[in-house]
């Protein structure tokens, strides 16, 4: 348990070994914020919306949005109870750490169960672990079991995180629907199988005393389908088509959206997958919040009416759960799960 990053970094002047980057792969926190990344109004007419996000997930595969109904009291008191937890004595956490693993090698949250872990970069040689702590834990559908498996404390935990999970999912759905207008497929696409589990993962970065020689997290895109991240500080960076990356600032009251590997499929390609990682800083601790939508148990594959003579089809169908253990497993490249599937570059 005294493997949390978060339960021994601010006693130490140095980085430990196993959370040493490679030389190779050590990223630079200086880079310039992305201004030319859309930030998106969605009380303007839904037209102006749909347009820009289809033009936003196109590009980068990541967007932000503001005045999306969401209150920003809510989203407050959703970041001051994840703080809260983190700061939490060991003993009250200690039964969400999985008993019989090493935390380094815990892999990340893939069923709906409350798990406490830490997580290092997979399939590489001379991996290192992330210098994060993240907790995770299902959301939808969001059951009274489901509620009381998550923590007692903070006190409003549970109350705060619930009516959270419920207005993130309704955000996501509505967004996910403004994305069927603007490429022409039904509403409520992605509102069936695609969209069976929601996971809130709230990453913790605690401070670090040397920034240069650690990472938050690694580039990679999510396997999930779409994924809505409140952030507070800097240090989410967003990597461009041409290789550039530039920072997302943090707006207050925006919430970043991420579009995963499965909305890059099922849309043909037409939508792309954000390649994102998340830096370190000595300044100050960094928590972020995440609602991740994702299918369970279906099958994947580009949306029919999307294929035609001159659109054929990218991929092959596959199924969730089989792909889901390439994403796990196989870090030798960002999109390394889809290999397997794809019907041409």
């Amino acid at each position: 348990m005294a493997s949390l990053v978060s339960s021994w970094s601010s006693e130490v002047n140095s980085v430990p070994e196993k959370y040493v980057v490679p030389l190779e792969k050590r990223i630079s926190a200086d880079v310039p914020i992305g201004t030319h990344i859309p930030v998106i109004d969605l009380t303007q007419p839904s037209a102006e919306s749909i347009h820009q996000i289809i033009k936003a997930s196109a590009e980068f595969g990541l967007f932000q949005v503001i005045n999306h109904g969401v209150s920003k009291t809510l989203m407050a008191d959703a970041l001051a109870v994840c703080k809260e937890f983190f700061k939490l004595p060991i003993e009250d956490k200690a039964k969400f750490i999985e008993k019989n693993e090493g935390l380094g090698d815990v892999e990340p949250l893939i069923d709906q169960r409350p798990k406490l872990y830490i997580e290092k970069e997979y399939a590489a040689q001379k991996a290192s672990t992330f210098w994060k702590d993240t907790f995770g834990h299902g959301s939808h559908p969001l059951t009274q079991d489901m509620i009381m498996s998550w923590p007692e404390k903070p006190q409003k935990y549970r109350e705060v995180m619930s009516e959270y999970a419920l207005e993130l999912m309704k955000l996501s759905l509505r967004i996910l629907d403004l994305m069927c207008e603007g490429l022409g497929l039904e509403i409520g696409y992605f509102g069936k199988e695609h969209s069976q589990t929601q996971l809130m993962l709230i990453h913790h970065y605690p401070q670090c005393p040397d920034p240069n020689s650690t990472i938050g997290i690694g580039e990679h895109c999510d396997g999930a389908l779409i994924n809505l991240v409140q952030q507070e500080l800097s240090g989410f960076h967003v990597r461009q088509k041409d290789g550039k990356w530039f920072g997302v600032e943090p707006i207050p009251g925006a919430l970043v959206v991420i579009n995963g590997l499965m909305l890059k499929v099922i849309t043909n390609g037409k939508l792309s997958a954000g390649v994102h990682r998340v830096v370190t800083n000595s300044i100050s601790d960094r928590t972020s919040v995440g609602s991740l939508i994702s299918p369970v148990e279906c099958i994947i594959e580009p949306a029919k009416t999307l294929i035609n003579e001159s659109n054929p089809p990218l991929f092959k169908s596959f199924s969730y759960t089989e792909y889901l253990g390439y994403y796990l497993t196989d870090g030798s490249e960002i999109e390394a799960a889809l290999k397997s599937y794809k019907l041409s570059d």
